[in-house]
């Protein structure tokens, strides 16, 4: 369905006037903001439902910026994108719980994150290939973002939420982990 609105989309701007040689482009764009957007509104639905709205808030807030950047692990569908992003949400809304109490525990586990940026920032998909400058860029972004996010963690457990930086440390792991999954997965094809 997503990629049947995708391509109408596309249609749609070739007929009024788009490129046709950009066609794909358009597409896939419209491909990648639907499964975001449905993605999204489930989150949001769900975490309504469960009275988690905060938490799933504060999870998108850490986990999209450096997901976006570092890379990782990519589902095979959409509707496995759309189901495991909602599974990975919710398995950090309710294990902050067990580090947000415990200053030794989130160092360990922020200093982990740290370490993997640093051995194998970006993951890029196998097939989409970028030039070495984008590579510095997408790296150099990468250490930008972890830096701030645990910047506000440390912020937040010392001046005025454990659960903003218990939620921000599951989040930052969450999304090393999709990357050490995607690295490994894309030497074993």
């Amino acid at each position: 369905m997503i990629i049947k609105i995708a391509k109408s989309w596309a249609d749609w701007l070739v007929a009024n006037g788009a490129s046709s040689d950009d066609y794909e482009i358009y597409a896939y764009g419209a491909e990648c903001m639907l499964n975001e957007l449905i993605s999204d509104i489930l989150l949001i639905v769900t975490a309504l439902m469960f009275h988690k709205t905060f938490e799933m808030i504060l999870w998108m807030l850490f986990f999209t910026p450096l997901r976006i950047h570092l890379g990782g692990m990519h589902a095979s569908s959409h509707l496995k994108c759309i189901l495991s992003s909602i599974l990975l949400s919710y398995l950090c809304i309710f294990t902050y719980l067990f580090v947000m109490d415990s200053p030794t525990i989130m160092g360990l586990i922020l200093a982990l994150s740290i370490f993997i940026v640093y051995k194998i920032a970006p993951v890029v998909h196998p097939n989409h290939p970028v030039s070495e400058s984008r590579m510095i860029k997408m790296r150099t972004r990468t250490f930008i973002i972890i830096f701030i996010e645990i910047l506000i963690t440390c912020i937040s457990f010392i001046y005025f939420s454990k659960i903003v930086s218990g939620m921000a440390t599951v989040s930052i792991f969450s999304v090393c982990i999709l990357a050490l999954f995607g690295k490994f997965r894309s030497y074993n094809h």
